[in-house]
């Protein structure tokens, strides 16, 4: 248990109360309705050192991982600001009880498609940061609206995105669907745009169609998911003992059929099977094929009124023509080659006379349109003879009476339809029929109620709605085929009817209706689009119904409901500081939806050089962090609160290390919105082996590398006493046995993971992620000098460092002199004599013996010099001059500070900033390890 002191007034005991409990934060949320704002928290006493009053998540974390007694104390705000005006150095984000009553914050949006590399797919991201790429990667662009389907002319599917890439400028270097360059697939579209370029102008990229209309804003209706529009009609009979007889009757001999049982009057009524004299005739005979889109047939069949059939039907029509080719030099006679063309297909007719020939007829027949049948017709110049199929189909003398009518009236054995004739003229022929009936020709005929069948109403709620867009897919083709096998072109229709909603969100109005007639002879799978356009734009309600009832087995007409969009141009035409990607692509084949959508770019970002030159593609970390740092939106620094020289330098400095380019590149897609500027610029300097730091109020870059020479030196004179301690191991920390580090490839954009050792035989590595690397050198360097770090680090010291530690930055090297023991020899310079210098302490030398001594230069840099006994016991001798004047003058705050060890103990003062953070009023507590330069010994092997 732990036990809680409230403590109102600190200076009256009487008003203190204790509490044990389990959850400090638990029980302080039921004491205070609002978290006092002048209250402090120590652990087991009360001191500034104690104070444990969180400020963030992860201090809070930290105090309610401890363990023993808590004071909350309560203080007058006056006394507040004397005592705790050092602890401001850190400012409280919020307070525990903000903290623990907050709102959990909503999910964020989706990380981009670039990072997530789990699932690269354009997709919208609502809420979430508009990415902006840095350096060079493979771009999955973001949804910037819903995409919108539809089918062409063709019946392809066509889906259209509007897309954006990035924040700024970028180079476009290859466009691709999945693995696939977009310049090898026909039909796809692509367009690019820089920021601030109207999206139906000139392109940075383009690849296929241009566009040339503003995109349409839609929104798909939730409610259509791939319904089949029902047929209308209930089969009620199908017999052969049913005949019509003029002028609109029909009748049944059969006493078991009762239609007054199975039909009212007005209903609506199907027939089916009602087609008399209608049989075609097939040959097999030599057909001629002339110039004049003529065939001359001879065969022995005599078809009795031969000029009644109005369509014919030719099958294995293979005409051979032979080309004469020129001759190619020094050839003199020319080449001929043969073709064949096949000439099949259904034609119409326009005449055909019959002539006797030499005991059989020919018939001599004039095709109607036959190029716009079958165009290789063109090829046809001169006479070809060929045994061809021929079927004499299209009789005119026929009657079909199949059809949709009303019924006037209705007996147990007649139904009376209303004026029928209005509705096919074919029932005028049944009155020249014997007893003007058709009683006799017994046919399978089948009568079927129809009904509508809607699909809705469903409101699609998109204000000033243009267009309504509906997307009807066939799975089974649309087709008729007749007995023996042919394949005819059938019809259906589907009628929608639209409403529009007022403001009050209530359909209002009259209802419009429109109908659409669908046609097509394909056995295959394909989709049709139709469109209304509104007169007034505004918000619909809509219902669709099939109004086409099926004819019989033989006709495949299965339709479905695949999309619905409510639709209206886009008045927006430039997107401001955005690249935005417009694509056409085409959807999979006999699909009822689109594939993943996988459209990616090979990108390099522009920026402007040095963060105010002409915009240049770049991969250069230190280009990024100084743009960032300028912009607008992330840094909002100014010219004056960055060196750019340095940062530039360094750059150079890290290229000339390595000897590449490579190790100074960042390549990364920023999407996250709770990322801070210092996040980000930590974030690209780790990628080039950096750090970033203050000097002044200048943001400045350093480049960790072998060091020969230290920046500070601490010893008892500028540490806080009894402050220090120090650890020593010889394992590897966690027992770690090995690194695996996590990059993104280049190459493919896939996650690489690199191991150590190299064949993965590691049981506990440690793992690394990093962000914006793409190379295997940078990869592999960082992997080696994390794994180093880990065989060769062996002490850890802290300490508590006076106020000229805040010069430091991590990864700094420095002199720490080891004053958890006795006989440590350091402290500062009272006097220069020469090369004497004496100390504010005692030194021991053995005879002859020669030491090190480390001086703190004022430049911020340690000087280490050989040195020997002096004259007296508190002076040394140099072996050399220091590179600087020493600080010895007793009017200075500071002196020169000096450190002296054994010439074989040197390297064991040597360290590396890990951690520092503000601990007291100006002091910092520093967190070091111990320095060695094996830390870098892979750095070149693999640049």
């Amino acid at each position: 248990m732990k036990r809680v002191f409230i403590i109102p007034d600190p200076f009256n005991k009487e008003t203190w109360s204790d509490e044990s409990v389990e959850d400090v934060c638990e029980y302080l949320k039921q004491q205070f309705a609002v978290f006092p704002k002048n209250t402090r928290i120590y652990h087991n006493q009360i001191a500034v050192k104690n104070d444990v009053t969180p400020t963030d998540e992860r201090s809070i974390k930290h105090l309610q991982s401890l363990e023993g007694d808590f004071y909350v104390v309560i203080y007058p705000s006056e006394l507040l600001t004397i005592i705790y005006w050092a602890v401001l150095i850190v400012t409280a984000a919020f307070s525990v009880y903000t903290y623990m009553t907050m709102p959990k914050p909503q999910v964020s949006a989706p990380q981009s498609s670039n990072n997530d590399l789990a699932s690269r797919q354009n997709q919208a991201r609502l809420g979430g940061r508009i990415p902006e790429i840095f350096g060079q990667l493979r771009a999955v662009p973001d949804l910037i609206a819903a995409p919108m389907t539809y089918y062409d002319a063709n019946n392809k599917e066509i889906e259209e995105c509007l897309m954006l890439c990035t924040r700024g400028y970028v180079q476009v270097h290859d466009v691709k669907d999945d693995q696939t360059n977009i310049n090898d697939i026909s039909d796809m579209a692509v367009s690019v745009y820089d920021p601030h370029t109207s999206i139906i102008g000139t392109p940075i990229y383009q690849v296929g169609a241009p566009f040339t209309e503003a995109p349409s804003f839609s929104i798909k209706s939730k409610s259509i998911n791939g319904q089949t529009l029902n047929v209308p009609n209930d089969q009620k009979v199908e017999s052969t003992e049913l005949y019509f007889q003029f002028p609109g009757l029909i009748k049944t001999t059969s006493s078991s059929i009762n239609l007054d049982e199975l039909f009212d009057p007005n209903d609506s009524i199907g027939i089916y099977g009602a087609e008399f004299f209608n049989k075609d005739i097939y040959i097999a005979a030599d057909t001629t094929f002339t110039a004049n889109k003529e065939l001359i047939v001879i065969s022995s069949t005599d078809i009795a009124s031969v000029n009644n059939f109005k369509e014919i039907n030719l099958s294995g029509a293979l005409i051979k023509v032979t080309t004469e080719i020129e001759p190619a030099p020094p050839e003199t006679e020319p080449t001929y080659i043969d073709t064949l063309y096949d000439l099949s297909g259904r034609y119409k007719v326009s005449n055909i006379i019959k002539n006797p020939f030499s005991g059989r007829f020919a018939y001599t027949i004039t095709l109607e349109d036959a190029l716009s049948v079958n165009p290789k017709w063109e090829y046809i110049n001169t006479s070809y003879t060929d045994v061809v199929g021929i079927v004499f189909t299209g009789n005119t003398s026929s009657i079909n009476l199949n059809g949709t009518y009303i019924v006037e009236s209705v007996t147990s054995n007649e139904i009376k339809l209303i004026n029928p004739d209005l509705l096919n003229s074919d029932w005028a022929k049944v009155n020249f029929l014997p007893n003007q009936n058709t009683q006799g020709h017994a046919l399978v005929i089948r009568l079927d109620k129809l009904n509508n069948s809607w699909v809705g109403w469903y409101s699609l709620d998109l204000e000033n709605t243009e267009e309504l867009v509906f997307n009807l897919f066939y799975q089974n083709g649309l087709f008729y085929q007749d007995s023996k096998g042919g394949v005819w072109a059938e019809s259906m229709t589907v009628q929608v009817e639209y409403q529009y909603i007022n403001s009050s969100n209530q359909p209002a109005g009259q209802i419009y209706s429109q109908q659409f007639t669908i046609t097509n002879s394909s056995k295959s799978p394909f989709g049709t689009t139709r469109r209304i356009h509104l007169n007034t734009p505004g918000r619909v309600r809509f219902r669709i119904a099939r109004t086409t009832p099926t004819k019989n087995d033989k006709t495949q007409d299965l339709t479905k409901i695949k999309d619905v969009y409510a639709a209206s141009k886009s008045k927006v035409l430039n997107y401001g500081d955005v690249t935005i990607v417009r694509s056409k692509t085409l959807g999979t084949e006999g699909a009822l939806s689109l594939k993943e959508r996988k459209l990616n770019m090979l990108v390099t970002r522009k920026l402007p050089v040095n963060g105010i030159g002409a915009l240049m593609p770049t991969k250069s970390a230190a280009q990024a962090l100084i743009y960032l740092a300028l912009d607008s939106k992330n840094g909002r620094r100014s010219t004056y609160e960055i060196d750019i020289n340095q940062i530039l330098a360094v750059e150079q400095e890290v290229n000339s290390y390595f000897g590449s380019t490579k190790a100074s590149e960042f390549s990364y897609t920023l999407d996250d919105n709770n990322l801070s500027f210092e996040e980000i610029a930590g974030m690209i300097a780790s990628a080039s082996f950096c750090e970033t730091y203050r000097l002044g109020s200048k943001l400045r870059l350093k480049f960790e590398k072998p060091q020969p020479n230290a920046v500070l030196l601490f010893n008892h004179r500028n540490k806080v006493p009894k402050s220090e301690k120090r650890s020593y191991s010889n394992r590897i920390d966690k027992g770690y046995d090995g690194i695996e580090l996590e990059y993104t490839s280049s190459v493919d954009d896939a996650r690489i993971k690199y191991s150590i050792p190299e064949n993965g035989s590691a049981k506990n590595p440690m793992s690394i992620k990093t962000t914006g690397i793409r190379t295997d050198e940078q990869a592999k360097t960082r992997a080696w000098r994390e794994w180093n770090k880990l065989l060769f680090k062996r002490i850890t010291c802290q300490f508590d460092a006076l106020d000229e530690s805040n010069l430091l930055a991590r990864n700094d090297k420095i002199m720490v002199a080891d004053n958890t023991l006795l006989g440590t020899e350091d402290g500062e310079v009272e006097a220069v004599e020469g090369l004497t210098l004496t100390l504010s302490q005692n030194v021991e030398f053995s005879v002859n013996q020669v030491k090190k001594i480390y001086l703190q230069m004022p430049n911020g840099s340690v000087d280490m010099i050989d040195c020997r006994a002096g004259l007296m016991t508190n002076q040394v001798v140099l072996v050399r001059p220091p590179v600087d004047s020493l600080v010895v003058g007793t009017d200075r705050y500071l002196k020169t500070t000096y450190q002296i060890v054994k010439s074989e103990d040197a390297v064991k003062s040597a360290f590396l900033v890990a951690e520092m953070s503000p601990s007291g009023k100006m002091t910092n507590s520093v967190k070091a390890v111990n320095y060695d330069a094996r830390y870098y010994q892979q750095d070149h092997d693999f640049f």
